[in-house]
């Protein structure tokens, strides 16, 4: 079947030679119709510097949606024409992968049967979960995203009156800043430097956006409020970290989601208050973001969330080269390829 992999040097290829999934007791087939494109785990893999993994060539994507085309003898809780996020394709000998999004097919797994019958189950499949038909597949690809930013902020003991900033306005930034609004956040400040899309952050509720090529965050923050309750780096810099400390309150937050490649900056961890915590959200976990499922689907089936302003570019996959592009440009917020 056709995929889309890496070789870590910065590749990218349409292949036709990846082997279609194998269905098993528990599983079931899946016909892949969209998947997005990570600005983090995706071009990390590109680009060769995604932390823990080393090994090339890889099937991109993690991002998918599809609809099951077929059962395996033991499954009782999916059924055919059912729309699940996150199909998965096992590593195949010649590709090596996370989730094996970008491919014409993959598998979805009868998590809560396997529990059932007592058999081992590897917990991150509790994430493939099913979607409305109502939903178009190339939008449902961004739940996604919006359920492992959900379930950050439930990680680091967000509520409701919080003063929150971000720094980053790539589709996780934006979100961060969005989803803290719909959960109580009494005050939201959001930077970066594409004039879009702060432009949507202010739209979306972000009380403060702050374009960093026309001024300085922590200035702009201090002239609003006196402290924060929660600082989220959704970029990766040692600075932004920095300008968070100055920031935040005693015992205050510094949330850390951007995946960063510096390795010879430092911290000015003086900048903060005696007492405060640090909590690394970078990669999801599955078990909490099947927890917020049902309330990111409130959001958006309520009208408080619309997927189509997340995501502002469709390409089908043959024109993957032109999505990259688009990622590696910064242009729009969240793209997506179509099988």
């Amino acid at each position: 079947m056709r995929g889309l992999i890496t070789n870590g040097k910065g590749n990218i290829q349409l292949v036709n030679d990846i082997p279609l999934p194998k269905i098993s007791d528990y599983t079931a087939i899946v016909k892949t119709l969209a998947c997005g494109i990570c600005n983090g785990t995706d071009m990390k893999l590109v680009d060769g510097h995604l932390h823990g993994h080393d090994t090339y060539p890889a099937i991109l994507g993690h991002e998918s949606v599809g609809e099951i085309v077929e059962l395996g003898k033991r499954v009782r809780n999916l059924h055919c024409g059912d729309r699940i996020l996150r199909t998965k394709v096992i590593d195949t000998g010649n590709y090596a992968s996370l989730y094996g999004g970008f491919t014409e097919y993959g598998l979805a797994f009868d998590y809560k049967a396997m529990v059932e019958d007592g058999v081992p189950v590897d917990q991150d499949l509790i994430s493939q979960q099913i979607v409305p038909p109502t939903i178009e597949p190339a939008e449902a690809v961004m739940l996604i995203t919006l359920k492992e930013v959900c379930s950050a902020w439930h990680r680091l003991g967000f509520y409701a009156g919080a003063r929150v900033a971000v720094a980053g306005d790539g589709p996780v930034g934006v979100a961060l800043g969005h989803l803290a609004k719909l959960m109580g956040a009494s005050f939201v400040a959001i930077c970066g430097h594409h004039t879009d899309r702060l432009e949507r952050a202010a739209k979306w509720g972000a009380d403060l956006i702050v374009n960093t090529r026309c001024a300085n965050f922590e200035e702009e923050i201090k002239k609003r409020c006196d402290s924060l309750d929660f600082f989220v780096d959704g970029v990766g810099r040692c600075e932004l970290i920095s300008q968070g400390l100055a920031l935040i309150k005693n015992e205050g937050v510094i949330g850390l989601y951007g995946i960063g490649i510096e390795t010879n900056k430092s911290v000015r961890w003086y900048a903060g208050p005696y007492n405060w915590k640090l909590q690394a959200v970078q990669f999801p976990i599955a078990t909490l973001e099947a927890e917020v499922h049902d309330q990111v689907l409130d959001y958006v089936q309520s009208g408080k969330l619309i997927l189509q302003d997340y995501v502002t570019h469709v390409y089908p996959v043959e024109e993957y080269k032109t999505a990259f592009d688009m990622v590696l440009a910064r242009k729009g917020m969240k793209v997506v390829l179509s099988f």
